[in-house]
């Protein structure tokens, strides 16, 4: 009897490690636990998966799209629910393979606070080139004419800073033309991006606009569980360079916030339909 409530007690304890899923970044394998309450999108989950498969973005690979458990079984009915709430979880492409040590991430959050404002700028005047093939797969995917863009985004200052993560939030308005309908609205999103085990890892929450305080806090509570799935990054600058090199990573921390939108959209079109 002892050792069966011991037992239990560990797997009550460590029930987020053992529901992780486990991804191969460059050479080493990361835990990664999905947000409480939320389930990562799988083939069975029909369009939804189909609509996350087309979000191409040219720098971030997509690793895990979740949401909520309340929308699974409409998913796997094929229909494409409301997506309200959403958690996206990427790599950058060049950072697969590299390694960042704690010296090496201090920069790239230095970087962050210093370009965050300037970058989102120069990013709004690319979104449309970038938008181009993203556009263009949903109308083959769906067969439907669909164009989106992003008239403004509006970062705000980073609000949770620990020393292996950051995490900052912004307001997007975009707006959709689909199948001869036109839509505009304004969604927030908290982006962290974190070190762990030396992989850098960028976590995406969004909500409508009026729901801020809830994507930092679920940003929050995400991050921390995958921090604490992982080993600690490596002391000291693995990868090296200056601080110039880290500031054109977060360019890319920044352009994937708005691959989602298209699955906002989606999402919030089939509940008016």
């Amino acid at each position: 009897m002892k050792f069966l409530l011991t037992s239990i007690m560990l797997l009550c304890c460590f029930h987020s490690t053992v529901s992780a899923d486990s991804f191969t970044i460059g050479n080493k394998k990361i835990e990664v636990p999905a947000p409480a309450g939320f389930v990562r999108v799988t083939p069975e989950m029909g369009d939804v998966y189909r609509l996350a498969r087309s979000l191409t973005d040219p720098a971030n690979d997509l690793l895990a799209y979740y949401i909520p458990e309340s929308d699974v079984a409409a998913a796997k009915a094929g229909q494409i629910p409301p997506l309200n709430r959403t958690f996206m979880l990427k790599v950058n492409k060049k950072l697969k393979t590299a390694e960042l040590g704690t010296g090496d991430f201090a920069k790239l959050k230095e970087g962050a606070v210093q370009e965050n404002r300037k970058i989102t700028e120069t990013l709004k005047k690319q979104l449309p080139d970038l938008f181009d093939k993203v556009n263009q797969g949903i109308s083959k995917e769906f067969n439907m004419d669909f164009a989106m863009q992003v008239s403004q985004v509006v970062p705000l200052d980073p609000h949770y800073d620990v020393p292996n993560a950051m995490a900052f939030s912004m307001f997007v308005t975009y707006n959709v033309s689909a199948a001869g309908e036109k839509s505009d609205d304004v969604v927030c999103c908290t982006t962290t991006f974190l070190d762990a085990d030396g992989k850098v890892l960028f976590l995406y929450c969004y909500a409508p606009q009026d729901e801020i305080s809830w994507t930092q806090s679920a940003g929050k509570e995400w991050a921390e569980s995958v921090m604490a799935s992982n080993p600690q990054p490596p002391s000291g600058s693995v990868e090296g360079g200056g601080i110039r090199k880290y500031r054109g990573m977060v360019k890319w921390i920044i352009a994937g916030v708005v691959f989602l939108l298209i699955s906002v959209f989606k999402g919030r079109g089939s509940k008016s339909a």
